[in-house]
């Protein structure tokens, strides 16, 4: 097809498919008795992708990326969903200065006291936007490494071990690839390899998943502290403290209520500390 009809079969200027081309995105054939420019469907595909990432706001390097396979959709869109959370949060403290300065006379404005409240805001908001996305990606690494699952079923042969996984990975959409079945499956997510076991406990059957390599997916430029501490919250602790309180406010005991602050103190302490910048 010629460049009329691609742009009216992908909704992007011809212009901007020029800029494409220039650009190392879409290479299409030239025919070789007039040297035109023709297109296939497989240019139409291109293009309807260039313009859904683009309408992201996702940047042509990260796109060029992904059209070569140097990097995965999934990897690209992380990564680019932590910018666009980081800039939401910037427009936020925008918004809620620009309200302040709603109906304020020019001559009545203090600048230095704004332009104070601003750096405030910066310093302290950069600071726990990155401690949050910090544990961000520790928690997905170490929901990574492991996790467990109730199956329906007993699991008392390896059949039943099979369909409990395949199940689980359909229910999350989850690209699972069995390597060897047995009571103690193997099996692939992402190209990541897992080892799985049966447990049982008073509620049932329980499939425990672990990572075979989980040094893979370490999180760097974290402190050993800073992921200890990480680590602590990630765990049943919280999950704990939240049943006490439920517990402590039924039974309206002042014994329980004491439980819960003991509970919930170190918790409350991390938040404080963090905050205050220990690294």
């Amino acid at each position: 097809m010629n460049i009329n009809e691609l742009e009216h079969r992908t909704g992007i200027t011809k212009q901007n498919i020029r800029f494409y081309e220039k650009k190392d995105l879409v290479h299409p054939v030239r025919n070789s008795v007039n040297n035109y420019r023709e297109y296939t469907e497989e240019d139409v595909k291109t293009l309807k992708m260039i313009r859904l990432l683009r309408k992201l706001d996702l940047p042509l390097e990260d796109i060029r990326k992904i059209l070569s396979e140097d990097a995965s959709l999934n990897a690209v869109m992380e990564e680019h969903m932590n910018v666009l959370q980081k800039r939401r949060s910037e427009l936020n403290a925008c918004i809620s200065f620009c309200k302040d300065l709603i109906g304020t006379e020019m001559n009545r404005l203090d600048v230095d006291d704004m332009l104070s409240k601003m750096d405030v805001v910066e310093k302290n908001g950069g600071r726990f936007m990155s401690i949050i996305q910090d544990y961000k990606r520790f928690a997905a690494a170490e929901n990574l490494k492991h996790f467990s699952f109730k199956p329906d079923t007993m699991v008392m042969n390896s059949g039943e071990f099979t369909e409990a996984l395949l199940q689980y990975a359909e229910e999350n959409h989850l690209n699972l690839v069995l390597k060897k079945e047995g009571m103690n499956p193997v099996f692939e997510i992402d190209g990541r390899e897992y080892k799985a076991y049966r447990a049982f406990d008073r509620f049932g059957a329980t499939v425990h998943c672990s990572l075979t390599h989980p040094e893979s997916v370490e999180v760097g430029g974290i402190s050993q502290k800073r992921g200890r501490i990480y680590r602590f919250i990630h765990g049943p602790y919280l999950f704990m403290a939240g049943l006490v309180g439920i517990m402590a406010a039924s039974r309206q005991s002042l014994g329980w209520a004491l439980v819960v602050a003991v509970m919930i103190f170190p918790y409350l302490f991390f938040m404080f500390s963090m905050h205050r910048g220990i690294k």
